[in-house]
């Protein structure tokens, strides 16, 4: 018999609405279940299972995610955050309401497009800069279902994986700010009082390098992406589920400081997130499709990866975009 392991994550915003036994009940008898309580029972381990139910918000799935997307197994996801901005995504298909008359079983899902990104270190230089570069451009578009990657010497293997966004700069922190208890207790609504207080200027000195283009100067946004939302917001119209790529959006600090800096960082958010984002566009808002890309930053910055905080230091950030092995199931009903 195939074996499964189900992981619940008790920290999660609707974790009170889901049980080891409702999963068991909702996936059927054709799997040997093991049960797994996140933070309760430490790190887990993939190595032997042929399935693997996660419940949990966006940083959970992005955590298993991590470890699943180079593996040929099942993965089925039951969104039980607060936002689960993945779920709601409509990326994959959603296994279907009810059993198969005779197997019961469900239908196969399918692979899912997750970001990678690598830290690069001085010693780490890559050995075909100027190819990739025109890789991004000419031959990504030929073979888009073929995720463009640097070779650097003696590479090593896997990635650090975020399942729909990696993010710095202003309003990101919300992702890992907001309390855990409030998210519990008043679901989206906890993020609220984050939103008012991570309005702040941000002034990242940064290089971005994607499709033979360079983008250089203070950023006080900038966020690569694998989804038509994000943050509750659904402004990416340019989405492309099929495609091995994502999006970068990059937002220029405002020349002042102070209120005045406020009130002009407004405009360029409010045309990002309220009004969104289709055509392509350079300037004070940067928004490219991406098959990979280079952020250079001259100092620590701080970044959310699906909710989650995580530290790049100083230096290259490469950020790709590469399809998974394992097939992919969102359960929205349980």
């Amino acid at each position: 018999m195939k074996r499964c392991l189900i992981i619940i994550n008790n920290a999660a915003g609707k974790s009170k609405k889901i049980s080891f036994d409702k999963v068991e009940k909702r996936l059927g008898a054709d799997y040997a279940y093991t049960r797994f309580l996140i933070p309760d029972d430490g790190d887990y381990c993939l190595d032997g299972y042929d399935a693997v139910a996660v419940c949990g918000g966006d940083g959970t799935l992005g955590n298993l995610l991590a470890k699943a997307y180079a593996r040929r197994m099942e993965i089925y996801y039951f969104p039980a955050g607060t936002l689960n901005d993945r779920a709601k995504s409509k990326r994959y298909d959603n296994v279907r309401e009810g059993r198969r008359a005779k197997s019961g079983a469900y239908d196969r899902g399918r692979p899912v497009v997750v970001g990678t990104f690598d830290e690069i270190a001085d010693a780490q230089k890559p050995v075909c800069d100027n190819f990739e570069n025109r890789l991004d451009s000419e031959a990504a578009q030929a073979f888009p279902a073929f995720p463009v990657r640097r070779v650097f010497p003696n590479e090593t293997r896997p990635q650090n994986v975020f399942s729909y966004v990696l993010a710095a700069g202003s309003f990101t922190p919300i992702g890992y700010t907001a309390n855990a208890g409030l998210k519990k207790k008043l679901g989206s609504l906890a993020y609220i009082f984050q939103i008012l207080k991570q309005y702040k200027i941000h002034r990242m000195a940064a290089t971005i390098r994607c499709g033979g283009k360079t983008y250089d100067g203070d950023f006080t946004l900038i966020m690569a992406l694998k989804s038509p939302r994000c943050f509750g917001f659904r402004f990416n119209k340019a989405f492309d589920p099929e495609s091995a790529s994502g999006h970068l959006i990059a937002i220029r600090s405002p020349k002042h400081g102070g209120f005045a800096g406020l009130v002009e960082m407004f405009f360029p958010f409010f045309r990002v997130f309220f009004l969104g984002l289709k055509k392509e566009r350079e300037g004070r808002i940067i928004f490219k499709r991406i098959y990979s890309c280079d952020i250079s930053h001259k100092t620590a910055q701080t970044y959310c990866r699906d909710g989650e905080k995580y530290e790049a230091p100083a230096g290259d950030l490469h950020i790709g975009f590469a399809r998974s092995l394992c097939d992919f199931n969102v359960i929205d009903k349980f």
